[in-house]
Order: C-alpha cells, then structure tokens, then sequence
C-alpha cells in the first residue's frame, strides 16, 4: 500500500496530514443591510460568518457543494440551494440565475482564485462582501517522503505552500480536489483531479489508487 498525505487537518482512517498552512478568522467592520440572501464557496466562509453575524441563519445559504452545505446545516443555517456543480465560476452563474436583482452577502477569504462576486455583479446580483478568514503559512516541517507517496492537495495555496517546503519526484502522485487547484501547479507536474470536489472524494480517489503497484 501507498502512503497517502492529505494537505489539510481533516483526519481520515489510512491518510496522514501534512498542515502547511491554517486559517485564521478575521473580525471585519460590519454593517448589516437586508440581505435576500447569502452566497458561501466554502466551510471557513460560513464558520467566519458566524463569528461577526448570527442573524445569518435567518437568511437563505447558497451552497458551493456539500462540504460547505454541512457546516450551514451543523450551525442551523437556511440551506436553500446547493450547486450542482463545484466550481466557483460556474457556481456564480447558476446562482445568478436564482439571484437576480436580489441583495446578498458573500462571505469569503482574503485572498480568493475565482471572481465570484464579479461573475455575479455582471449578471444583476446586488453583491455585498465581507473577508471573513485568511490562510496563514505554517513553518515548514522536515518530513521524509516514501517512494510512491500519493499527495492530496485541497486548495491552490496548499500547492503554492507545499512546494515552499519540499521537493517534488517523479514516483510522487498529486491529486487536486478540482480544476483551480490542478491549475496552480508546475506544468512539469500533471496532477490528478479527483471525480467529485470535495475532500471525501479525493481520499476515496487516493485509496484505490494506493492498492496500485508503481
């Protein structure tokens, strides 16, 4: 069997993590206006949100994907909609669709891939953001690499922050949890996108291919 590295702190039977960054909450200045709705692209938006205005829950969620869609329902929120689809672009534009003409609030990271909220502006949405948590860099850790290792990335500033700290083989597998993600690495590294975009998939995805053999 192949080892198998999540870089991530979610823990799972067979998978040991490497945690080469961690999120920090931020308290932004924050008004409240009468929201039609909210917009999330991932869990830490909705626990930031939570930390500077409990009246979400009160409120209509729109969801990127299931991960995003458990931490609404853990905290009691409204999950009216969960896309389809689990890419941020193409989330923007199916819920434009639902959203026109309305007012939301789109909860987010400090530094984001895709423009969402722009997407959504340009398609009639009313769009209200607030930066509600920021990844921060972990010092790097010395850590031995066994031959054939299987790396499962989640975000693209895990790979830009993982390849801070080590070195990459060509017996390595990486896996990305989806296309933005696989798009941040060194082209003389063809990652492998995971069939669906969430973490359980890619775990599941790393399993069988750890039975493989190099």
């Amino acid at each position: 069997m192949r080892e198998i590295y999540l870089l991530n702190d979610a823990k799972y039977e067979g998978v040991k993590n490497i945690v080469v960054f961690e999120i920090r909450y931020l308290k932004p200045k924050f008004t409240p206006k009468n929201y039609d709705a909210l917009i999330f692209t991932s869990k830490n938006g909705v626990l930031g949100l939570d930390r500077v205005y409990k009246e979400w829950k009160n409120l209509p969620a729109y969801s990127i994907g299931e991960g995003t869609s458990g931490a609404i329902k853990k905290l009691g929120g409204n999950l009216a909609y969960e896309a389809k689809v689990s890419y941020a672009d193409e989330f923007a534009v199916q819920t434009a669709q639902k959203l026109a003409g309305k007012l939301v609030l789109f909860a987010r990271a400090k530094i984001i891939s895709s423009d969402v909220g722009g997407i959504l502006t340009s398609r009639g949405v009313h769009v209200e953001e607030i930066i509600v948590y920021e990844s921060v860099c972990k010092p790097c850790e010395k850590f031995d690499i066994p031959k054939g290792a299987i790396f499962i990335f989640t975000s693209p500033f895990g790979v830009k922050r993982f390849f801070e700290c080590a070195a990459w083989r060509e017996d390595l597998t990486a896996i990305a949890i989806g296309k933005r993600t696989a798009a941040a690495f060194d082209d003389s590294i063809k990652p492998l996108i995971a069939p669906k975009q969430s973490i359980d998939a890619c775990v599941e995805f790393a399993k069988r291919l750890s039975k493989v053999s190099l």
